[in-house]
This record gives structure tokens, C-alpha cells and sequence, in this order.
């Protein structure tokens, strides 16, 4: 029954205590709710005991002053749970004030109801948070102060509205004293709670900030701005800068821990903060600990005030090791692109003084077979022509792979019939096949008889690799070209592209290392079939080059499928072609004058030879100095001079030549090759250029642009 009792009333007491309360409520403002909760408590329970006391004592108008302020109680109560708070705290004060008033008034002072003031301060203090609601606590302690003033200036010492109040005096005073003592030990009691409740939190909070302080990957220095001297620091600064006890950094000039070259830098960064230009600086400096150890760290700088005084909370994080390892990235990133820039001069020299014998050779060879030989002569002159243009291969391979490695490959964007790309391909490769007694067939979609927009050189040497390799690893049955469109709209289509063969085929296991440079299937196919090992890992690349991916399907001794997969453009300003054979005619320059300068002499040959045959007139200079001295004498119609002369190179020379003619056509006859040279070259003056080796028909097709663009002007 007694525990029944006793629930009953600490569940009575919970539901006020916690009346008014929400989830969402922060934890001050539940303090601040349940308090007053606790204050209106306490008032209701006094004033019951109030009520019983002046019932027993028959002082009837007391008793109805009671309830009258129980019931505000109530009302301050009823407004405190619907979330009114500031309107209960008022109406519950002023309730208060008045009563007393009244009480005091209608007792006079004798009766000392005068003595609950007492409580009353304190319970202000109880209800109202002093660090956030000084200004509130002060109007409330002003407010009570003019009503004691009040109370005590018009209340008389008796009064006998009561009649029976009399003989009540001695002992009202006393039960208004034992009920304030209590009130009194009750809220000062709380409020000693309060306060060491507050106590505690800030001990744990200081605790909780102390090890965030000194377990810190940071060095924290906390720095007098005023007395430029470090006021404390945390245990990570003093294992930065290799000191036994806070006691040798602290209280020390922040200067004596930075670099000579870093103190002046750090003054700016002071001065740039005490003019508040900014909230904090976060930066790299340098430091020197106790033992001279110099480090460097990524600082940030921030400045706060404590009682006035302002200081600068500046965090270091040790980055020695990641400067070190950016210097060493930085030497190797040096080292390589030395090796890289000797690797691109050495391939540029060797690719020009290879390809000036090899222009003579070629172009021999081209000579050769357009003229009278012996029939004994023809098979000499194909294995010269085969030799040199394999030779020549190799070292646009090499080129080749240099430039994708150094990523300087770049796709040109260019309309390609793709149809008739494929058919020149079919037509080309049909005839090594055909030769080597292999069948070549074709699977060519015709819904690719429209233009797109790609790099037909690159495209072409992906398939020149994969159909040569095909038909020199194919001993019988057949190579089949198949290029299929998968998917495509107005914009774009994408495509599928295979070379098939029976050939030899690769080895499970060696299909991956394929792809690799230098790299081929095994030793016995090096030696057996020679070759660098470079043209498939260059068809990959160039494929990826395309947003492509080179793939294989192959089973050793059954042949090799190579195939992958495009998303092209199509050319929207296409044109439409009529289907039909074009046989290309070289015509004849009747009368042009043609000045060549060139330091080679079967260079020279082969370009007179070609250009006598078109019917031009030839005039000859052995390097740039004659070719200005020849110039500065004739008219020509066009210049074709060589880059490497000696005496005067041919850029000079064209530079000179320009001041006499700044209109004649121009055209760089060069072995050398290196990155955007076209544009370079017409930067320099010159319209055209022919690489050595040089075909004789694109030699052709250029001059005749030139001259058909000099004679319209």
C-alpha cells in the first residue's frame, strides 16, 4: 500500500515536472521548463499548507488570498505546458509580488509573511539562467526590490481584518518562518545542485578538449598576440620540436622557433590578421626545433579572444616527408623528361639520317621500274623496292610509337567514305594474298556507303597491320575483312570491324604479352617471321586513340581473330559521289621553273629526274647560300628547297629568298619529323611539305595546287 502510495505520487509529480516537454527540445531549454515546473511545484505546496494553516486558525480572508494565487499558479502552469513560457514566468512573478503585497497588508508585519521573500530571491535565481538571462534575472531582482519597498512602506505592523488574527500573531510568524526556512534550504539546495552539475559538465567538457588537445596530429601553439610569446602549447608540438616539458617552449618569443627566412613571413601574416583583412591564414613554413632540425609544415592560423586579451591559436602539421617526396618526384620527373627529350632527338637524328639514303633508294627504285630494264632485272628491282619500303616501315613504326608513348598522337577529324576506304584496303591487300596463294574475302556492310568523320591515315595503318600480319602468318586458307554497323542515327553510327585468318594462331597464354611493344607470341616466331613487335601494341593504342579497344579471339593452329568496335560521326555537309573508277593521270608543267636546292646529290638526281619527266624547268643549287644567289638572278615559278643544308639551312635561306619575292610558292623537301611540323614550317613561310622518302605522285598533286593557286593570283 505504501509503495502504491509512493508511486503514485512520483508519477503525479513526473507529469508535472515534465509537462510541456517536446523531442526536439535542446537540452537547456528542457532544464529551463522542468525547473519552473518544479517552482510552481513548491509554490502549490506552500500554499496548501497555507490554506490548512489559516483554515485551523479560522483567518478566512488569508486563506481566499491563498487560492486566488494557487489558482494563478495553476494558470502560469496550464501556460508553461502549452509552450507559453515566457507569459507563465511572468504571470507566475507578478503573482508572487502581488501576493506578498497583499498577505503582508491584509497580516500587517507582524504576522511575517514579509519572510517568504527570502525564498523568493532564490527561487528567481532558480527559474531564470543566469549566464544567458542576466538582463532578465536583474528587471526580475529590481521588480521584487520595489515591491518589498512597497510592502514595507504601506503595510501596517498589525492588522485586524481577522478578528481572530489577535492571538495569531506569534504563531503565524513562526509557521511563515519554518515555511520559508524550508523553501529557503530547498532552492538553495537545488541551486547548489544546479551548480555542481554545471561543474561536472564543464570538468568533463575541459577533459574531453584536453585529450582532442594533446592526442592532435597537429603541434598546436597558443601565441600572446600582445607579448608575441607562446602562452601553452600541446604534447604533439613538444615532440615536433624535440623538447622534454611545456615548460621550455612556453612563454618563449615565437620567433625563436621559425627560420631566418620564414620570421619576417610570419610578421606579415600577423600584421594581415590584426588588420582583421582575414578570419585566419592557412599556409606552408618552415620551423627549427631545439636541436636545429628543420621542418617543414601546413600551417593555419587563427585568431580568438580570451577576457579581452587576443591571442593566435596556430596549428602545425609536420609535411617534411611529403616535401621530400615531392623533391624526389620532382628530380625524377626531371630526369625523365631529359631522357624523354634525348629519347625524341635521338629518333628525330636517326629517322633523318635514315631516311636521306633511303629517299635515294626509293626513289631509284621508282625510276628503275618506269624505265627499260632487262627482263632478268625485274625480280633485283622488286626485292630492292619490297627491302626499302619494309625498311621504311620500320621506322615509321618506330616514330610511330614514340609519339603515342609521349602522347603526341593526336586523330584528325576528316570525311571518309568508308565503303570506298575498305575497297581500297580489299583491292591492296587482295593482291599480297592472292600472290602468297591465300583466298581474301570481304564482308562489307552496304549501309556503309555514307562519310564519316575520322583519321583515315591512322585507320589505315590499324588495318594495314592486322591485314599484314594476317597474310604473313597465314599459310593456307583465307583472310576475311568484315566491317559491320551495329547501331546508328542521324549523328553517329557504330561499327565493327574483323580481320580474320587461318593462320597459325596464338597461344592461350600468350595472347595478352601480344599487345605488349617488342613483344611477339614467341622466339621461334621472331626468328621464323622477323618483325619488331611493335605493330600490334601501335594498332592498340591507336585503336584506344579512336575511344576503341583493340580485342582478340584466337586458338593455336586454327587461325586469329581480330576485331573491335567504333563510334564514328557522320559527315553532316557530306557529299554525294558517283560510284565509278578513277584512274589517276600525272599531267605535265610545261615551262614552270623550278628551283631545287638540295645538298644530297642522288637526292638531287631523283627530284630533277621527276621533275624534268613533268616537264618542268630545273635549276639547281647545293645549299641555301647558292639557292639565294640563283634566286636573286631568276624568276621561278616555285622553290623546293631541303631543311638540312650546309653553309645555310633552307629556313634562312627561304627567309632571305622572301625579301626578294614574298609570293612565290614554297615548298620544304625534308627527312626530319617532329610534332605540329606542318604548321611550324607554313609559320615559317613555306606552303607545302614533302617527306623524304617522297611518293612521286603527292609531289605532283602539290606542285600543281601551288601552281594553280600562284597563276589565279
Amino acid at each position: 500500500m505504501r509503495k502504491k502510495i509512493v508511486s503514485s505520487l512520483w508519477s503525479i509529480y513526473e507529469y508535472i515536472a515534465y509537462s510541456g516537454l517536446e523531442i526536439n527540445d535542446s537540452a537547456s531549454r528542457r532544464k529551463k521548463i522542468v525547473r519552473f515546473n518544479q517552482f510552481i511545484i513548491l509554490a502549490l505546496t506552500a500554499n496548501f499548507i497555507s490554506v490548512i494553516t489559516y483554515f485551523f486558525y479560522s483567518l478566512y480572508i488569508s486563506a481566499l488570498i491563498n487560492l486566488t494565487a494557487a489558482y494563478f499558479f495553476i494558470l502560469a502552469f496550464h501556460l508553461n505546458s502549452k509552450r507559453r513560457f515566457e507569459l507563465a514566468r511572468i504571470l507566475s512573478i507578478i503573482n508572487l509580488n502581488l501576493y506578498l503585497i497583499v498577505m503582508n497588508y491584509v497580516e500587517g508585519l507582524k504576522a511575517g509573511e514579509y519572510l517568504y521573500y527570502f525564498p523568493y530571491f532564490l527561487v528567481m535565481t532558480f527559474i531564470i539562467n543566469v549566464e544567458k538571462n542576466f538582463k532578465e534575472l536583474k528587471f526580475v531582482y529590481f521588480l521584487t526590490i520595489v515591491s518589498v519597498l512597497i510592502c514595507l512602506n504601506v503595510s501596517p505592523f498589525e492588522n485586524h481584518y481577522q478578528l481572530s488574527i489577535v492571538n495569531s500573531f506569534t504563531r503565524l510568524y513562526n509557521s511563515n518562518m519554518a515555511i520559508s526556512l524550508v523553501l529557503t534550504t530547498l532552492f538553495s539546495y537545488a541551486i547548489l545542485r544546479v551548480n555542481r552539475d554545471n561543474e561536472i559538465t564543464i570538468l568533463q567538457e575541459k577533459r574531453f578538449v584536453d585529450t582532442i588537445y594533446n592526442t592532435s596530429l597537429d603541434g598546436v601553439f597558443i601565441m600572446d598576440e600582445q607579448k608575441r610569446v607562446i602562452a601553452g602549447c600541446n604534447k604533439r608540438a613538444v615532440e615536433l620540436f624535440e623538447i622534454e616539458n611545456k615548460m621550455e617552449i612556453e612563454g618563449t618569443n615565437i620567433e625563436n622557433w621559425f627560420t631566418k627566412e620564414h620570421i619576417r613571413l610570419f610578421k606579415n601574416i600577423e600584421e594581415s590578421l590584426a588588420g582583421n583583412n582575414t578570419k585566419n591564414w592557412q599556409g606552408e613554413l618552415a620551423f627549427t626545433s631545439k636541436r636545429k632540425r628543420t621542418f617543414f609544415a601546413f600551417v593555419n592560423i587563427v585568431p580568438f579572444l580570451d577576457n579581452s586579451n587576443r591571442f593566435l591559436k596556430i596549428s602545425i602539421l609536420d609535411i617534411s616527408e611529403i616535401k621530400m617526396a615531392q623533391f624526389e618526384l620532382m628530380k625524377a620527373k626531371q630526369k625523365a623528361e631529359v631522357a624523354s627529350q634525348a629519347k625524341s632527338r635521338f629518333l628525330s637524328n636517326m629517322s633523318h639520317e635514315l631516311r636521306t639514303p633511303l629517299n635515294g633508294i626509293i626513289g631509284a627504285s621508282n625510276l628503275l621500274l618506269q624505265e627499260s630494264y632487262l627482263p632478268d632485272q625485274k625480280s633485283h628491282l622488286d626485292i630492292l623496292k619490297y627491302s626499302s619500303e619494309h625498311m621504311m616501315s620500320l621506322i615509321n613504326e618506330v616514330l610511330d610509337f614514340n609519339k603515342i608513348e609521349a602522347g603526341k598522337f593526336q586523330l584528325e577529324q576528316a570525311p571518309v567514305d568508308m565503303k570506298n576506304f575498305l575497297q581500297k584496303l580489299i583491292t591492296r591487300f587482295s593482291v599480297q594474298a592472292h600472290a602468297k596463294g591465300l583466298k581474301f574475302s570481304s564482308d562489307i556492310d552496304d549501309h556503309l556507303d555514307i562519310e564519316f568523320l575520322t583519321d583515315e591515315t591512322k585507320l589505315n595503318q590499324v588495318f594495314s597491320n592486322l591485314l599484314s600480319n594476317a597474310i604473313k602468318f597465314t599459310h593456307k586458307g583465307e583472310i576475311t575483312l568484315v566491317a559491320k554497323k551495329i547501331f546508328s542515327t542521324s549523328q553517329k553510327a557504330t561499327i565493327q570491324f574483323m580481320v580474320k585468318d587461318t593462320g597459325i594462331g596464338i597461344a592461350s597464354n600468350k595472347q595478352e604479352e601480344i599487345f605488349e611493344s617488342f613483344t611477339q607470341a614467341d622466339v621461334d616466331t621472331t626468328r621464323k617471321y622477323g618483325g619488331t613487335g611493335l605493330g600490334l601494341s601501335i594498332s592498340k593504342k591507336m585503336v584506344n586513340l579512336f575511344h576503341g579497344d583493340l580485342l582478340l579471339k584466337s586458338e593455336e593452329g586454327k587461325g586469329s581473330t581480330f576485331y573491335f568496335t567504333l563510334e564514328l560521326a557522320i559527315n553532316e555537309n557530306r557529299k554525294m559521289y558517283i560510284n565509278e573508277d578513277r584512274v589517276k593521270q600525272l599531267t605535265v608543267f610545261n615551262g614552270v621553273k623550278v628551283l631545287v636546292a638540295e645538298d644530297n646529290a642522288v637526292n638531287m638526281a631523283i627530284a630533277r629526274r621527276f621533275l624534268t619527266k613533268w616537264g618542268s624547268e630545273v635549276h639547281e643549287a647545293c645549299n641555301g647560300k647558292e639557292a639565294v644567289e640563283i634566286f636573286r638572278q631568276v624568276s621561278f615559278d616555285l622553290i623546293l628547297i631541303d631543311l638540312e643544308m650546309p653553309e645555310m639551312d633552307g629556313i634562312t635561306a627561304l627567309t632571305e629568298i622572301r625579301k626578294i619575292n614574298d609570293k612565290v610558292p614554297a615548298i620544304a623537301f625534308t627527312a626530319a619529323v617532329y610534332d605540329n611540323m606542318r604548321a611550324d614550317l607554313i609559320q615559317k613561310g613555306f606552303m607545302e611539305f614533302v617527306p623524304k622518302p617522297f611518293r612521286p605522285e603527292d609531289l605532283h598533286d602539290k606542285i600543281a595546287t601551288l601552281i594553280t593557286v600562284q597563276n589565279r593570283a
